[in-house]
């Protein structure tokens, strides 16, 4: 990797990256049936919200890209892929280092050929290995060797990366090889789900206090050297920005929003068959807010909607919201 252009360099070559796809909501698309069946679900849906962005969590993106773009004109493409068969094949051996590193590779020249703003690198539990076994090794240079293989090949690709919201209770999870200071990963979307099992509703207030702890841990993975030298509590980042994953499902549309707009971009999952009333509701709301150019700002977004602007997102602030976007 020693070879490569740090970004300063590149804008110093006429090489800068194109923006990153838009701050604001960013659906999913997904389906157990595969993404046909995922658009056909919700494009109405995504029709009617118009979000800035929508990511397909597929293998096969060319096979409703032009439709997702047709529907939202202008919409920016975000490529989801879960990775962990792949992990599985290397860690075990029974893949090449080679093969894997192939393999992801190809992916990201999918999202590349549909024009996707951003390749999103989703990583859970077949990429934990204990520490300093063969299989870690395995798993760390296959990451890395990805990662810099493809910032080579697109220049116009953004990397993103999604796993669990606490490192800490992870620890057997590879954080360093892809968010340690200088990856190219520029983003990466903890999953801050604060639903528990079992298809039990969140209570009132449960996804801030989960997104609070889950900044705790990552802050604490940082301090133990696992994850760049970001600070994910501030506004201004450097390295890798830390924005939630949040899901469309068992959580109140309030909290869903209001936490959504304390940061410039959120991811959602998903579309369409884990969204349910209150996660269609949290992204339409989300969507009318991003359009009406309020994004981030509540004590304004009160005052279009008629309510007092305490800069506090609320029950009333979001009943208000919900009727003036629907009239």
């Amino acid at each position: 990797m020693s070879g490569r252009l740090s970004d300063g360099e590149r804008a110093a070559a006429g090489l800068s990256r194109p923006p990153s796809p838009p701050a604001g909501p960013i659906p999913t698309v997904w389906h157990s049936d595969g993404i046909r069946a995922g658009w056909t679900l919700a494009e109405d849906l995504v029709t009617e919200s118009q979000p800035p962005a929508v990511q397909l969590h597929t293998w096969e993106p060319d096979r409703v890209a032009s439709k997702v773009r047709a529907a939202v004109p202008g919409v920016a493409l975000v490529v989801g892929v879960g990775v962990d068969g792949i992990a599985r094949h290397v860690a075990k051996g029974d893949w090449s280092h080679e093969k894997g590193v192939r393999t992801l590779v190809e992916l990201a020249a999918r999202a590349h050929a549909v024009g996707a703003r951003a390749i999103c690198w989703n990583a859970e539990a077949a990429w934990k290995t204990p520490p300093s076994t063969a299989q870690r090794a395995r798993i760390d240079q296959l990451v890395r060797e990805t990662l810099a293989r493809v910032d080579d090949a697109w220049v116009d690709l953004v990397q993103w990366h999604t796993a669990y919201d606490h490192p800490t209770f992870h620890s057997t999870y590879p954080w360093a090889a892809w968010l340690m200071q200088g990856s190219p990963i520029k983003r990466s979307l903890p999953q801050v789900y604060a639903a528990p099992e079992g298809g039990v509703a969140a209570h009132v207030g449960a996804l801030p206090r989960r997104e609070s702890a889950a900044l705790s841990s990552w802050a604490t993975a940082i301090r133990a050297g696992w994850i760049g030298t970001d600070d994910p509590s501030t506004a201004a980042q450097e390295g890798v920005l830390w924005s939630p994953y949040y899901q469309l499902h068992h959580v109140t549309a309030v909290d869903t929003v209001r936490s959504a707009l304390a940061h410039d971009l959120c991811a959602l999952w998903a579309l369409p068959t884990r969204a349910d009333a209150a996660g269609r509701q949290a992204l339409q709301t989300l969507c009318s807010i991003w359009r009406d150019g309020l994004w981030g700002d509540v004590r304004a977004l009160q005052r279009r909607v008629g309510v007092a602007d305490d800069g506090v997102y609320g029950p009333a602030t979001h009943d208000a919201a919900v009727r003036a976007f629907a009239s």
